[in-house]
């Protein structure tokens, strides 16, 4: 198995998530093994290989800001329940898709 690519990372969670994957990216060293990328309890999980403690609080931050960040346009969101999902979605993406 190879490690997964930014491109596909950023087909694996919501659009406005992107930005928060290129950060992870450019971050982080070439060298880390990346093995899984999803969104998890309304936020974004990044899965590695052994990671320094400088690189794990990259990560965290990251995926803490992504807690803030609306997953379907990037704008400043809030986690909220939602039909039995946690979403972190801005107010104005969650009154669009429920109204679909």
């Amino acid at each position: 198995m190879e490690s997964i690519k930014r491109e596909s990372a950023k087909h694996m969670v919501g659009k406005g998530w992107s930005k928060i994957i290129d950060q992870l990216y450019d971050r982080l060293p070439d060298t880390i093994w990346v093995s899984q990328v999803k969104e998890k309890f309304g936020g974004l999980r990044f899965y590695t290989n052994g990671l320094t403690e400088e690189e794990y609080e990259i990560v965290d931050e990251l995926c803490k800001l992504s807690e803030k960040t609306c997953e379907n346009c990037g704008d400043e969101g809030h986690i909220d329940y939602d039909e039995g999902w946690l979403t972190c979605l801005c107010d104005k993406c969650r009154k669009e898709l429920k109204n679909d």
